[in-house]
């Protein structure tokens, strides 16, 4: 193969790799001390356009200084004049509860996904803002290194 045609394969894996036309958001915030405080409540603005159906993530990086199995999170979304939308207590299983795998991707450190709302219809257009707390027993909890959150087309 020759260079051109290798420069042309690379250049169009970048290009696909780069599109993410499901996405309408995300955005992940770091913990300095990779740890997660009780009083920390990471706060994500975005808006939407429509109110077709979209998939929400609430996405988590983490190492195996976590203390736990599972981790337990609240949601809550807000709209524009910051009224609640709608709110859950989710579970969200970290690490395989017989043979202690971690279930994220990653090898020092994972990252999971866990889809929160499916399908979901927001009221109107307009600006959001997703808040999300740690709802664990411990008033920090090491070996998180960030959270975030995604909102995708549902198709």
């Amino acid at each position: 193969m020759t260079r051109k045609a290798k420069l042309a394969i690379a250049t169009l894996l970048l290009f696909v790799w780069a599109c993410d036309a499901q996405r309408v958001f995300e955005d992940d915030q770091s913990f300095e001390q990779k740890s997660w405080h009780m009083n920390e409540m990471p706060e994500f603005s975005f808006e939407i356009d429509d109110t077709t159906p979209k998939n929400i993530y609430f996405k988590l990086r983490n190492d195996l200084e976590y203390p736990f199995q599972n981790l337990y999170v609240t949601y809550y979304l807000l709209d524009e004049q910051n009224e609640q939308v709608t709110s859950d207590l989710i579970n969200i299983s970290l690490f395989d509860e017989v043979s202690g795998k971690p279930l994220g991707k990653g090898s020092s450190i994972y990252q999971s996904s866990e889809r929160i709302l499916e399908g979901y219809s927001f009221p109107q257009p307009g600006k959001y803002t997703f808040r999300v707390a740690q709802y664990m027993r411990s008033e920090s909890l090491a070996g998180v290194h960030s959270v975030g959150v995604r909102v995708e087309e549902a198709n």
